[in-house]
């Protein structure tokens, strides 16, 4: 099983509207709409309650071969581009379950 972790920030534009609030919902659903890619055992977007870093985006994979096959996969490019004005600065980390 693979760990796939993001950590994002909200782009300046929605931080200075103030719309924190508003955008993880709009995150969190666009996230519910990957679950049925295949090979994704679970996906979620919440809040990090650490410093540096808004966002964390927590998921995980059957294998190496199901991360890469979800990276192209069509749902997941529309998140990526319903999400690309309001996420910056991302930190990401795979890590291998045995």
């Amino acid at each position: 099983m693979i760990r796939h972790i993001l950590f994002w920030n909200y782009t300046d534009e929605v931080k200075e509207k103030h719309q924190e609030k508003e955008t993880l919902i709009k995150l969190k659903e666009s996230v519910e709409i990957l679950k049925d890619i295949e090979g994704l055992l679970c996906v979620e977007m919440e809040e990090n309650l650490s410093s540096g870093y808004d966002l964390v985006f927590y998921s995980e994979f059957e294998n190496q071969e199901a991360l890469k096959d979800f990276q192209n996969h069509p749902l997941h490019e529309a998140h990526k581009k319903r999400c690309k004005d309001l996420v910056c600065k991302r930190l990401c980390g795979d890590i291998e379950r045995k």
